[in-house]
């Protein structure tokens, strides 16, 4: 059942409009340190984690070690979303927001200050791994409920386009990110792995501080506010478990929009972690060379996100998603064929060119599957669907990606294979879900919410 979004009565009054900019820097703040540290991690990841907690094992086994600690602590992320998403569809979507970026914070700061294994022995990566579950489960309430609050927030014909503030945070914070990471990588490998890589670690909780003091200065979502009061009005049960109603009534547009979200999600670990990996063991690209190219790849995100997400407004948020899903189909060989020129430019190309197609489908299908749930189940239908997809395609992505290439790493066929494979799936779920004809623009989606259904 499809359930897109409009503005209740009485919402567009002086007194109740939201600043566009406050919106956008409400929602991009939290992805923006989401991302951020999703960005530091797997940079970590790739280049330090291996030598640093898995020192006794030889490179390969470190490295798959390494980007397990990724897939098994992606293991929180859909209990964030469960947990979150109950507190943003029955207390708010504010409440939410603030704890989901308070508890990322705090992990991640945390990993900034663990000992190596040279310190503690076994202990320093069993730490590492219960704070990236504390991390992950903080992660899992977030990009839902940013997306969430920007798009209920939105004046009509502008829904993609306030839908896309939190992808634009997902730009900044791996510039951010890659950026601090090449700075650090200056001083040298020696003192990367021994010091320098806690930095971008222990900054993080600037933009934390700027998140929570930004969010705090929000009013609740229009939407969620109408739907509380007619919830009330018509007596109905406001304290239905989100979790329940998702399950019981909305169970198909949760599996097919976890499946939607596939490629977006794991898709985006092969272009940014495995070809880190790819280019710095087996093209021979330094650190800082591999720094630089993410942060060419981020420059795509922030640029080219809200120019998809406004063409989506004018012609179709379903038919931009799927523009954007169906491109990588295209990248899946190309990316790896220019990267393998083994120059700065072709490595840029390879891995801007399969952004690129990320960016397009990413920047809009957000605000085209919060279409797909009710008010009362919105906040939890969406950050499972997506944290589902994080689980399944994401958190596993670069330790499969790792495997397929095979003992050398150099076989990179398998693993080509595996993202068009995910691409087709999620086209695949997103046709598979019954929308509503479109004539143009994301408003022609709209139907009644299932407040009124």
């Amino acid at each position: 059942m499809s359930t897109a979004l409009r503005r209740p009565p009485g919402t567009d009054s002086p007194g109740r409009r939201r600043s566009p900019l406050r919106i956008a820097t409400a929602t991009l703040i939290g992805t923006s340190v989401e991302w951020y540290d999703f960005g530091i991690y797997s940079t970590a990841a790739a280049l330090v984690f291996p030598k640093l907690f898995f020192p006794e094992m030889n490179h390969a086994l470190a490295v798959l070690s390494s980007f397990a600690t990724l897939a098994v602590g992606s293991l929180g992320r859909p209990l964030g979303a469960i947990l979150f998403g109950h507190i943003g569809d029955r207390y708010g979507r504010k409440k939410a927001l603030i704890g989901s970026l308070l508890l990322m914070g705090v992990s991640t700061f945390l990993i900034g200050l663990l000992p190596g294994y040279a310190s503690v022995g076994a202990l320093a990566p069993a730490l590492l791994l219960v704070v990236r579950i504390l991390q992950s489960l903080a992660v899992g309430g977030e990009w839902g409920g940013a997306v969430l609050y920007a798009v209920e927030s939105a004046p009509p014909g502008r829904r993609a386009l306030y839908g896309s503030f939190p992808q634009i945070g997902d730009g900044v914070g791996f510039f951010l990110a890659t950026g601090v990471f090449a700075l650090a990588s200056l001083a040298g490998h020696d003192a990367l792995i021994s010091w320098t890589w806690r930095i971008p670690f222990l900054l993080s909780s600037l933009l934390v501080i700027t998140g929570l003091l930004i969010r705090s200065q929000l009013e609740e979502s229009p939407e969620f506010s109408e739907a509380q009061k007619r919830a009330d009005a018509e007596k109905e049960s406001a304290r239905q478990i989100p979790l329940v109603g998702v399950i019981r009534t909305a169970w198909r547009p949760w599996l097919l929009a976890s499946g939607a979200f596939l490629v977006t999600v794991g898709g985006y670990y092969v272009i940014v972690t495995f070809m880190s990996v790819y280019a710095l063991d087996h093209l021979h690209f330094s650190e800082t060379q591999v720094s630089t190219a993410g942060i060419f790849c981020s420059l795509v995100v922030i640029v080219f996100t809200p120019v998809s997400a406004m063409l989506a407004d004018r012609f179709g948020v379903r038919r931009v998603t799927l523009i954007g899903l169906l491109s990588h189909l295209l990248v899946a060989f190309p990316m790896f064929w220019l990267a393998d020129i083994g120059t700065i430019p072709g490595l840029w190309a390879g891995m801007g060119l399969a952004m690129l197609a990320s960016t397009v489908a990413y920047s809009t299908i957000g605000t085209m599957i919060t279409t797909w749930f009710a008010p009362r189940i919105r906040y939890t239908g969406l950050s499972l669907s997506y944290q589902l997809a994080g689980l399944v395609g994401g958190g596993a992505t670069p330790a499969l990606a790792q495997w397929l290439a095979g003992p050398s790493g150099t076989d990179w066929t398998p693993v080509a294979l595996l993202f068009l494979g995910m691409a087709v799936v999620s086209v695949a779920c997103v046709l598979l879900h019954r929308a509503p004809e479109e004539s143009g623009g994301a408003e022609s989606t709209a139907t009644p919410t299932l407040m009124e259904a």
